[in-house]
């Protein structure tokens, strides 16, 4: 993800990669996905790279929520796999 964000010659700190077991916890209940939004709010970074959607969360609403945090705090979303139709909630 790294090389992609670079590739779009986005900036990538040192050590600022994070992972979570994605599935059953949601977005917010995920230490590494707390710590992007931290960087967020903070002012360190400008957004995230994902692999899919479901990385996020494969729940339509919670998605939308995420989403919508993310929009709300200035931040950024990118899918390395664009995203299907998800269907409304």
């Amino acid at each position: 993800m790294a090389d992609y964000a670079r590739c779009q010659s986005w900036q990538v700190g040192a050590g600022q990669s994070y992972t979570d077991d994605d599935g059953a916890v949601p977005p917010e209940g995920r230490p590494g996905w707390g710590l992007v939004r931290q960087q967020i709010r903070a002012g360190y970074a400008d957004g995230v790279v994902v692999v899919t959607a479901s990385v996020i969360s494969s729940q339509v609403g919670e998605y939308r929520r995420e989403i919508d945090w993310f929009g709300q705090h200035c931040g950024f979303v990118a899918l390395l796999v664009p995203e299907a139709h998800r269907g409304r909630a």
